[in-house]
C-alpha cells in the first residue's frame, strides 16, 4: 500500500490524498503533512535532521492555512526562528491585527470559562478603539512605537488612564492567547506593558458598597440558598477574587492549621497564598456536602462557572439595593480592615497583593498571628455575630 508521495506538496494534491488511502505526502522542501484520522484535513510539520534523529515541530493545519499560503511564508518563519530563539517556527492562521481581535471576541463569547462582564468589557475595547486602529496592520508591523502613535497618544486626550490600561490589557491577552494557541506566529505585544508608555497609574475606584451598607449586605446573604450563602461569607470573610473562590477544593483547607491554602494556579498574580481561617469560617464551609473535589460545584465534577456566580451577585445586588459585583465584596472587607484599625500591610497580605522586599521580610518576621487575628475580629464583631 502506498503510504507517502514525494516532491512537492500543493492544495490539489493534499485533497486528493484524502480521497486515497495515503496517511501523509512528503515535500523537498523538508515538510511533510500528514492526514487526520476522520481524513478532513491534516497537520503540516517542518523536518530537520540531526545525525541519524528526525526532529519534527508543528507548522500548521490544513485548511486553516493553505499549502500555498504555507510555502510562501515558510523561509521567512524558518529565517525569523533562527534570528530569534524565541520566535515560534509556526505559519500564522492570522495575518492582521483586525483578524486576531475579531478571533478573540468570538473565543470568548464561546468560552464559558469567561465571565459575562469581562466580555462585555473586552468586546467593548475591542470594538471602539482596538479595530479602528489595527484592523489592517499586519501583525508583524504592530509594535511599542505604533501603539504609542496611534492608540495611546490620541486615548490619552480624551480617556481615563483606567480606561487605557484595560484596552491595552485587552490587546496583549488577544494576542497572548493566539499565540499560545499557535494562531500567530509572534506576539508583537510581549514586552509592551501599561508602564511602557506612562509610569503615572490610574486611580482605583472605590467600592460601591460602603462600610456602613454591611449590616443590610449581611442580611441579604442570610437569606440566600445554603450554597451561596457560604460562598457569599467566604469571600466576605476573606476577601478572596471569585476566581480563587470558585476553584477552592477541599483538599485546600486544613482543619488542624486552620489554613486555607490557594496554590499559585489560582491566584491572579501566580503568587501562591497561606490564608489563616478561623474556627467559624472552617465551620461554615465545612457545613456544605462534600459532592466533589471543589467546595462549589454545580455538577459533581468541574468548579461552579464564574459566570454562574455572577449571576448570583446580581440577585444579590438587587436585593440590597446596590448595584455591585464581587469585587465590591473585597474592596469593602478592605475598607472595614481598615476602619478596625488592621494594620495596612496586614491587609495587603490578606488580600494577596504584590509587595516590595521590605514588606515581605515583615511577612515572615509578624504577619501570621496578626493576619489570623485580624480576620477573627472581622468575623466575629462584623460578620458572624447572632
Amino acid at each position: 500500500m502506498t503510504k507517502r508521495s514525494a516532491k512537492t506538496i500543493t492544495d490539489a494534491s493534499i485533497r486528493a490524498a484524502l480521497k486515497s488511502n495515503k496517511t501523509y505526502l512528503y515535500d523537498t522542501r523538508r515538510v511533510e503533512f500528514y492526514i487526520n484520522a476522520a481524513r478532513t484535513g491534516g497537520t503540516f510539520y517542518d523536518v530537520v535532521y540531526k545525525g541519524k534523529k528526525r526532529q519534527r515541530t508543528k507548522l500548521a493545519k490544513w485548511p486553516a492555512v493553505t499549502a500555498k499560503t504555507l510555502f510562501a511564508e515558510l523561509p521567512a518563519i524558518r529565517a525569523n526562528a533562527l534570528a530569534d530563539r524565541q520566535a515560534s517556527l509556526t505559519v500564522a492562521t492570522y495575518q492582521t491585527g483586525g483578524e486576531v481581535l475579531l478571533w478573540f471576541m468570538q473565543h470568548i463569547d464561546a468560552d464559558k470559562t469567561y465571565s459575562e462582564s469581562y466580555v462585555a468589557t473586552a468586546s467593548s475595547y475591542i470594538g471602539n478603539h482596538l479595530l479602528a486602529v489595527l484592523h489592517d496592520y499586519r501583525i508583524s508591523d504592530i509594535n511599542k512605537a505604533l501603539l504609542y502613535k496611534q492608540l495611546y497618544m490620541p486615548m490619552q486626550k480624551d480617556y481615563a488612564l483606567s480606561t487605557i490600561k484595560g484596552v491595552l490589557g485587552t490587546l496583549k491577552t488577544a494576542f497572548t492567547r493566539a499565540s499560545e494557541l499557535g494562531l500567530i506566529s509572534t506576539n508583537p505585544t510581549k514586552h509592551i506593558t501599561f508602564s511602557s508608555f506612562t509610569t503615572t497609574q490610574p486611580d482605583s475606584k472605590p467600592g460601591k458598597l460602603k462600610p456602613h451598607d454591611l449590616p443590610n449586605l449581611v442580611a441579604a446573604i442570610n437569606r440566600q440558598p445554603h450554597m451561596k450563602r457560604v460562598f457569599f461569607m467566604t469571600q466576605l470573610l476573606h476577601g478572596t477574587r471569585i476566581g480563587e473562590t470558585c476553584l477552592a477544593k477541599w483538599s485546600h483547607f486544613s482543619s488542624n492549621m486552620l489554613e486555607w491554602y490557594l496554590p499559585a494556579e489560582n491566584t491572579k498574580n501566580g503568587n501562591e497564598h497561606r490564608l489563616p481561617i478561623t474556627q467559624q469560617a472552617m465551620d461554615l464551609i465545612a457545613s456544605l456536602p462534600k459532592q466533589s473535589d471543589y467546595v462549589f460545584s454545580a455538577n459533581g465534577t468541574s468548579p461552579i462557572a464564574k459566570r454562574t456566580v455572577e449571576r448570583w451577585y446580581q440577585s444579590l445586588s438587587d436585593d440590597v439595593g446596590i448595584k455591585f459585583t464581587s469585587h465590591d465584596i473585597r474592596k469593602l472587607a478592605r475598607d472595614c480592615w481598615q476602619d478596625m484599625g488592621i494594620d495596612w500591610v496586614i491587609g495587603e497580605m490578606l488580600l494577596n497583593h504584590e509587595r516590595d522586599g521590605l514588606d515581605k521580610r515583615y511577612m515572615h518576621t509578624h504577619s501570621r498571628e496578626q493576619m489570623r487575628k485580624a480576620l477573627g475580629e472581622w468575623g466575629r464583631n462584623m460578620i458572624l455575630r447572632e
